[in-house]
């Protein structure tokens, strides 16, 4: 929902910027020539300078990349009536993971649930303002760490980005904030700061909108159960560390040896001889 009121907002920066410049360049007909226009048939040349040109220096930001998480290429199923049970793998400790990873990966916003999945990874930002672009958004220079698989999202030291916060700050103000990324977008600008004062540019930063992570205390995880056993539908995406199929978790493959009856190991092609994967995996917790 964030990441929807975020984008919508840049849509709207992009058109008031369009109909800004539209009106600067071509200018607007007075009433008095638009009437004589319409009886006559006839333009009168107007004179050079009677329409100037002003052109709009406001911030325009515009999307270029969309955050993009990882989709799951697993399902299982975490059923809470098999919890702690004989040769079950539902325990409190996996219970536990999943929340913690739960609360991650889902934002506190306003609808009927009081919370939405997360559309981007969530980070801890620090930030220093370096120019207020408005409607409290600003460019920072920030700092915030890898996350998801690979780092997905790489690492940010001292690092320019766009930042929409929940209040108005002043330039200079540092702060940290839990952010969420939302994509790479393109910013036109007036640089306000040294040693880039009064030049016009376009920059391609990281994107964040500050955000609200769910309570993960061991407090909270009761009520989390209470309203799976409610009837709310509840899952999240890990990465789950499984034994490599191609080869039985052996971490090679074995090739026969022409005129010998030996066989030779070949390392395996999809865990690289780890003997393990990395897979993403949604787990649905049911009753």
């Amino acid at each position: 929902m964030i990441a929807r009121l975020f984008l919508a907002l840049l849509a709207t920066t992009v058109v008031l910027t369009v109909q800004a410049q539209t009106t600067s360049a071509l200018g607007t007909k007075k009433p008095e020539a638009a009437a004589e226009t319409a009886a006559t048939g006839e333009k009168k040349p107007v004179a050079a300078g009677t329409v100037a040109a002003v052109e709009d220096e406001s911030p325009v930001i515009t999307p270029f990349r969309a955050a993009n998480l990882p989709a799951a290429k697993n399902t299982r199923t975490f059923q809470l009536g098999k919890l702690n049970k004989p040769t079950a793998t539902e325990t409190t400790k996996e219970l536990q993971r999943l929340f913690a990873a739960f609360t991650q990966q889902n934002v506190v916003d306003g609808s009927p649930t009081g919370f939405s999945k997360a559309t981007g990874y969530v980070a801890s930002i620090n930030y220093t303002i370096l120019q207020d672009l408005g409607d409290k958004r600003y460019l920072v220079k920030a700092a915030w760490p890898a996350a998801g698989p690979n780092d997905a999202l790489a690492a940010g030291v001292d690092t320019m980005a766009v930042l929409l916060l929940e209040r108005a700050v002043k330039t200079g103000e540092t702060g940290r904030c839990t952010g969420m990324h939302v994509g790479t977008v393109s910013l036109l600008f007036t640089a306000s700061f040294a040693p880039l004062a009064g030049k016009r540019l376009t920059l391609r930063r990281e994107a964040f909108v500050e955000c609200t992570t769910l309570d993960d205390s061991p407090a909270a995880l009761p009520k989390f159960v209470d309203k799976i056993l409610r009837g709310a539908e509840v899952s999240v995406t890990t990465n789950e560390v499984i034994p490599c199929k191609k080869c039985g978790g052996l971490g090679f493959t074995t090739e026969k040896v022409k005129g010998s009856l030996t066989e030779k190991h070949i390392n395996c092609s999809v865990c690289d001889g780890a003997k393990s994967i990395v897979l993403p995996t949604e787990t649905k917790i049911v009753p």
